[in-house]
């Protein structure tokens, strides 16, 4: 699924997202993620980046159903826009550390920090193929 301009824009804003995966007994896992867009075989993706195998990598790698939301930053007329995907992720190993530094150069506003750390190990990239959008906001016009 190909994302319009404004769903776009949001995911590069600095807007944190959350991500929902499913633990072994079927009840959700929530994570705080920094989320990227890249193109994916069948349009558009969101990256996420991990360095350690945290229990979101592992719930994923046993079932691949997941859901994020990304609040904006901006006020609405009622209430935050927000997005919502549901999709599809699987993991590949390697690529954490780059698509860190990608993220953080938006994330983080102190300049004397540096993330992720220059040693840290090549981490896991989870990549989500967006099978649908919900939400409030014009990404559901």
């Amino acid at each position: 699924m190909k994302l319009n301009d404004a769903a776009r824009a949001l995911i590069g804003s600095a807007a944190d997202a959350t991500l929902v995966t499913l633990n072994p007994d079927g009840s959700p896992q929530v994570s705080l993620v920094w989320v990227a867009l890249q193109p994916g075989e069948d349009g558009d993706e969101l990256v996420v980046a991990s360095l350690a195998d945290r229990k979101k990598v592992r719930n994923v790698r046993r079932d691949g159903r997941v859901a994020l939301t990304i609040v904006s930053s901006e006020p609405g007329s009622v209430r935050r826009p927000y997005l919502i995907v549901t999709g599809t992720a699987r993991v590949v190993e390697g690529g954490a550390p780059g698509l860190l530094r990608e993220l953080a150069a938006t994330m983080v506003t102190d300049d004397d920090v540096t993330f992720p750390p220059e040693d840290s190990p090549p981490g896991y990239v989870t990549r989500i193929r967006i099978d649908a959008i919900g939400g409030i906001g014009p990404w559901t016009d």
